[in-house]
């Protein structure tokens, strides 16, 4: 019975540290993109002046600001959570139950902005709101079903925030200051909840020590 517990024990440190490993890949994720995306929407917003002053047209300077933006955000997020992924994958001697949620909350976020892209230009903006919201909402609900990690807690709270906070927007005439408040929300809301994480992962670290 003692040889069990020790079984047991040693088992449940391996999975505290996996949850770890993951919860700190989380709040890096969200912190990266509550800092690089809200930059490219200032930048995108500024794009006129940007194009007048280089000279060329500002749809270029859109696409290319976009692009970049998605390159380094979401690049940044798939290489964090592959290296953890394959960190977890080793230690535990390639077993690789429990990863389809990554696939699935990929799919959710793109389609969450893609469909945010459809809305009237005069919505474009607090759209990325509703985006980031429904996005952070689906990955809740994905590591939830597929028994991921856990602290999916943080995305549902950081989704509802998100949503709730762009209510009041829609009354606000003013689209410049609906954009900035946008950029406002989003970087807060995602660099909070990106803290939350990391002091969340540190407690992990701490118990397994």
């Amino acid at each position: 019975m003692e040889e069990i517990d020790k079984v047991l024990e040693a088992l449940s440190v391996v999975e505290r540290y996996e949850d770890y490993l993951f919860s700190r890949s989380w709040a890096r994720a969200l912190i990266i993109i509550g800092v690089i995306l809200p930059l490219g929407l200032i930048a995108n917003m500024n794009a006129l002046i940007v194009a007048t002053a280089l000279g060329i047209d500002v749809a270029i300077v859109t696409l290319l600001v976009s692009i970049t933006t998605v390159l380094f955000s979401f690049g940044f997020v798939v290489y964090t959570f592959f290296t953890t992924w394959r960190t977890v994958k080793k230690k535990s001697e390639g077993k690789t139950s429990g990863s389809l949620h990554g696939p699935l909350i990929g799919l959710a976020w793109f389609l969450s902005f893609m469909v945010a892209s459809l809305t009237p230009v005069s919505l474009q903006m607090v759209s990325l709101l509703w985006a980031a919201s429904v996005a952070c909402v689906l990955s809740y609900a994905i590591l939830k079903v597929t028994g991921g990690h856990s602290q999916e807690e943080v995305l549902l709270y950081l989704g509802l925030s998100m949503g709730i906070l762009s209510l009041p927007l829609l009354f606000l005439d003013d689209q410049i200051v609906v954009g900035y408040l946008v950029i406002i929300i989003f970087s807060a809301c995602f660099i909070v909840a990106g803290i939350i994480m990391q002091r969340y992962a540190t407690h992990l670290l701490e118990v397994s020590t």
